[in-house]
């Protein structure tokens, strides 16, 4: 071999060992793992799974569900075994999910398959009748959502993105009961409220924590979590009473309370009827054990004081020592306050409608006979929240609206309130322009959007449907709307509790562990 073939000859085979070398050495350090899939983990979010993973070195993980759209997941835990949830998966199909395995010498990809079960027949069909996602509030839908049952409501939430689809929801059947709210705590995990438990969920549907509340008390209708992480609850006290046309009878939905989850103690309690007249029946149509109908709050943290919305009476500011600052309704039949009628004055206390200017309104504005252009009284209103320029935002139901039957609108309206003066103005409405088709007789929701300053509008049942939709403040124009079409099939569909499939509250959420 001459001096030339050998050099070539050494040269080749320095290649091919430097090749056998790195082969070699990045054979070695590969990750090897495996992977097991655990759908549905703690039984009741069918559209969740985790990943056990384990490995041969420490790595962390990722996921993200595939589809239109794409949810994803990640740690930054570095171990040798981790569990990744996996949330957003499609019902009925056949799933893929992409895992990312990063470890020290490089990351790896995998795609793990998922086969899910329908969603229940009940469930109902959304429709997307409008979507600009530029300027919209990020996340995706969460709908407290609740299907009749003869009688009773089966409770089941659930989330759905930009194309109508279901990727998450909780089956909540086993309260036997309605359970309302549902929201996300500031440590991250899920309020479920039934009549006098609380649940804490994770996004995974894992319990966290169980408190009971004393069961003289029943949770009706909404729950705020104060900056304190106490609970402000809107409840039923048992044994209660009011005197009404010289008779004693039982009074419902008229007390507050403060609940320490840490301690699972009740920390103060607010009267309702120490405040109000509780013998004025001009909204009540029901029973006159139901004369407030509480279902609302809101904190305003500027001075500690809570505003409460009575369905059958209007809307009314408390302090935190349970002293009225005033109420916001139709001045028409405002007597003494006390559950035996023997009270201060409450008409002291009722605020004057102004306009832009200033003015007071007619007469028969300020008793509710008539409504303005620019000015009218929250009717049968649902879920007030205090902004951050101390202005209120709700959504007014249009119940008995001017004291009449007929059928006319429902919104979303804000008000600002001059306590020294003892005036309301209204600053924004949005939904009388859109009549009947956004008219909610019941429930319904409305929200301030903080990333946009959008407001999200929710009519809850407008007769056999429900709506999400987003509109531009103060502009009022819809970026987003979505129609939930009730299927009811297990109601009579009748004008009766229970007998009708109802969306209580919707909000923008991100889906996310």
């Amino acid at each position: 071999m001459s001096y030339c073939n050998l050099l070539k000859f050494d040269s080749y085979f320095l290649i091919l060992l430097s090749f056998g070398l790195l082969f070699g050495s990045c054979s070695e350090s590969t990750l090897v793992y495996s992977v097991e899939t655990k759908l549905n983990p703690h039984s009741i979010s069918p559209l969740t799974a985790i990943f056990v993973i384990e490995g041969d070195q420490p790595f962390r993980a990722a996921t993200k569900v595939l589809g239109a759209t794409e949810i994803s997941h990640s740690s930054e835990e570095l171990s040798n075994n981790l569990e990744i949830p996996v949330l957003g998966l499609y019902p009925g199909v056949l799933n893929k999910v992409l895992l990312t395995l990063t470890y020290d010498k490089g990351t790896i990809t995998d795609t793990i398959s998922i086969a899910t079960d329908p969603l229940p027949e009940y469930f109902p069909k959304i429709e997307i009748n409008k979507i600009d996602r530029t300027k919209m509030e990020p996340g995706l839908h969460l709908c407290d959502m609740h299907y009749a049952n003869n009688g009773t409501f089966e409770s089941r939430p659930f989330i759905f993105d930009d194309q109508g689809e279901v990727r998450w929801y909780l089956n909540l059947d086993f309260f036997k009961e309605i359970i309302w709210p549902i929201q996300r705590l500031k440590n991250g995990r899920l309020l479920v409220a039934g009549l006098n438990e609380i649940h804490e969920y994770n996004m995974l549907g894992k319990l966290i924590r169980k408190s009971v509340i004393d069961e003289k008390y029943r949770i009706h209708h909404d729950i705020v979590e104060l900056p304190s992480g106490e609970l402000l609850m809107a409840v039923r006290k048992d044994g209660a009473t009011i005197k009404v046309d010289g008779k004693e009878i039982p009074s419902i939905n008229d007390f507050i309370i403060s609940y320490n989850l840490e301690t699972s103690q009740i920390t103060k309690e607010w009267d309702l009827a120490k405040n109000l007249d509780v013998s004025r029946f001009d909204l009540n149509h029901t029973i006159k054990s139901d004369w407030l109908h509480m279902n609302g709050l809101a904190f305003d943290q500027r001075d500690s004081t809570v505003i409460v919305s009575g369905k059958n009476q209007g809307l009314i500011k408390i302090s935190w020592d349970d002293e009225l600052k005033w109420i916001m309704a139709p001045k028409k039949n405002w007597g003494r306050s006390g559950r035996d009628g023997k009270g201060f004055d409450t008409v002291a206390f009722l605020l004057t409608a102004i306009d832009s200017e200033g003015k007071p309104f007619s007469k028969e504005v300020q008793l509710g006979n008539e409504s303005a252009a620019d000015f009218d009284f929250p009717w049968g209103q649902h879920a007030p929240e205090v902004l951050s320029n101390g202005n209120i935002i709700l959504f007014d139901n249009g119940w008995s609206r001017n004291y009449k039957t007929q059928i006319t609108y429902s919104r979303a309206a804000e008000y600002k309130v001059n306590e020294e003066d003892k005036t309301v103005s209204q600053i924004w409405q949005y939904g009388k322009e859109r009549g009947n088709e956004v008219f909610s007789l019941l429930i319904s929701d409305v929200d301030y959007l903080p990333k946009t300053k959008n407001i999200l509008v929710t009519p809850g049942f407008v007769a056999n449907y429900g709506k999400i939709i987003e509109v531009t403040y103060p502009e009022g124009k819809e970026v987003f709307e979505a129609t939930l079409y009730f299927k009811t099939l297990k109601g009579t569909k009748a004008f009766a509790w229970g007998q009708l499939d109802i969306m209580y509250r919707s909000e923008r959420f991100e889906l996310e562990y």
